[in-house]
């Protein structure tokens, strides 16, 4: 027993502590206690931060694309698991893990491919110029950019849920709902995607935790206003202005704020 509790806090202080000092490192700069211009401390960084409309633009954005490809992803996971899971749980399931080995930044070049007005698609629809097909890349509506993301997610959860029917023993439960007299679109709400959903719930919320901070696919695919949280933040970090700086600390902060918030909820709740 001593021995793993030197183990876990071996992992916790190579984890967490880096963690931790960034975000210690983050608020101090945000709040003009260290950095190049630091005059003192200020919370005027903040307050401009606040007030601007880019970061809650930024904000709604990310969540709504987070939201969209989350949902869409899950349900069509679902459907795959159920439908095909003979398939996927066979010698054939080895072929899902290959889209998990796609990078982000590669997946928005093949969906800028693909989805260009003068991409495959557009092509084979025989569209004869490319301002004639829909623009679905850098669009108002950003549909390239959840494309691409359902694209890298879609097969994660695929495997998820085809993991959890296996280990939760749904068979079995469909079975004896089918012996009470289920019919199969019962069977199918009432006991299988409440199961799944259920044991899959944590997972699900903190993987869109991580589509609301995805970058690679939202530079390439996304528009210049509004922008995703983390391009937003990306690009104040790159900017020749110093006094931008700070206020990209400040987003920082409040992405990390936002993260741990709903960490602390799921905990408090016992989804975690």
């Amino acid at each position: 027993m001593s021995k793993l509790r030197l183990y876990v806090q071996v992992y916790l202080l190579l984890a967490l502590l880096p963690l931790v000092a960034g975000l210690v490192y983050a608020l101090a700069y945000s709040l003009g206690l260290t950095g190049v211009l630091s005059e003192g401390f200020t919370t005027k960084h903040w307050q401009n931060v606040l007030a601007d409309s880019a970061l809650w633009s930024s904000l709604l954005l990310s969540m709504g694309v987070a939201i969209s490809v989350l949902v869409a992803a899950a349900a069509c996971a679902l459907a795959a698991a159920l439908y095909f899971r003979p398939w996927l749980s066979g010698r054939w399931q080895a072929f899902g893990y290959l889209p998990l080995t796609l990078p982000p930044i590669a997946a928005a070049f093949w969906a800028f491919q693909l989805l260009g007005q003068g991409g495959m698609v557009a092509r084979l629809l025989g569209s004869p110029t490319p301002s004639d097909f829909p623009e679905l890349i850098n669009d108002q509506w950003h549909l390239g950019m959840v494309a691409a993301l359902f694209m890298l997610t879609f097969p994660f959860m695929t495997l998820l849920f085809v993991a959890q029917v296996q280990a939760s023993g749904l068979n079995g439960y469909l079975d004896v709902a089918r012996t009470l007299g289920a019919r199969a679109p019962q069977r199918l709400v009432r006991v299988a995607i409440p199961i799944l959903l259920q044991r899959t719930r944590s997972v699900l919320i903190l993987y869109g935790l991580m589509l609301v901070g995805a970058y690679e696919v939202p530079l390439l695919l996304g528009r210049q206003s509004p922008r995703m949280l983390s391009v937003l933040i990306a690009q104040k970090f790159r900017r020749f202005d110093l006094a931008d700086i700070p206020e990209a600390y400040v987003l920082t902060c409040v992405y990390a704020l936002l993260v741990l918030l709903t960490v602390q909820w799921l905990m408090r709740h016992r989804v975690l």
